[in-house]
């Protein structure tokens, strides 16, 4: 009814109604493939696939990519100092693990979120800090069930989905993730992956 403008609104109110419907699609959309990830994962059907590939690019590419909440957001700041251009891992994997952490710490944080990245003894290390509201301590063990949400932070929206995804790829890496957190005073997110040799 809308594109056939049988409802007779005017100009600016039919473009935001077609705004608020894909943005509504593009929700449910990246809510089922992440129901669907999930589902690929415990039945342990996940396959990382590594290659070679310039992880700056790769940074760059997350940062730009749009339907995230940090699109065209110049509060993430990324630590110049990672001297490796090179690395080789599942690059889709590492893409969403990126995602997932980076948007939990700009919804969570109305501050700057701090990225940094280094390579130790064939582990790629990524650490993201936020100055956010922190996560409760007896909540911590619980952060990574599916569509579980600390009492904290009910009144933002999101499905709970973002950090059981993490896991999952990070697991499927050959990874780890440790996560600390002070309540007012924000998160550190430390992702150690054991690179592949290409």
């Amino acid at each position: 009814m809308l594109k056939s403008n049988n409802l007779n609104l005017e100009a600016t109110v039919r473009a935001e109604t077609f705004q608020l419907c894909e943005e509504a699609l593009n929700s449910v959309t990246k809510f089922l493939d992440g129901i669907h990830f999930l589902n690929l994962a415990n039945k342990q059907e996940l396959r990382a696939q590594p290659e070679v590939f310039e992880l700056d690019q790769l940074v760059h590419n997350v940062l730009n990519k749009r339907n995230t909440s940090f699109y065209g957001s110049d509060r993430i700041q990324v630590d110049p100092g990672f001297k490796q251009k090179q690395v080789c891992t599942d690059q889709e994997l590492l893409t969403k693990v990126l995602i997932h952490i980076l948007d939990n710490a700009y919804k969570f944080s109305a501050k700057e979120v701090f990225v940094k990245m280094t390579v130790e003894n064939q582990h790629l290390i990524i650490e993201v800090e936020d100055q956010g509201v922190g996560i409760p301590a007896d909540e911590m063990s619980l952060i990574f069930m599916p569509f579980y949400r600390c009492e904290n932070v009910k009144m933002l929206s999101g499905t709970g989905l973002g950090l059981s995804i993490a896991h999952k790829a990070i697991k499927c890496l050959n990874g780890e993730i440790e996560i600390t957190s002070a309540i007012k005073k924000g998160t550190k997110v430390k992702l150690k992956i054991l690179l592949d040799e290409c």
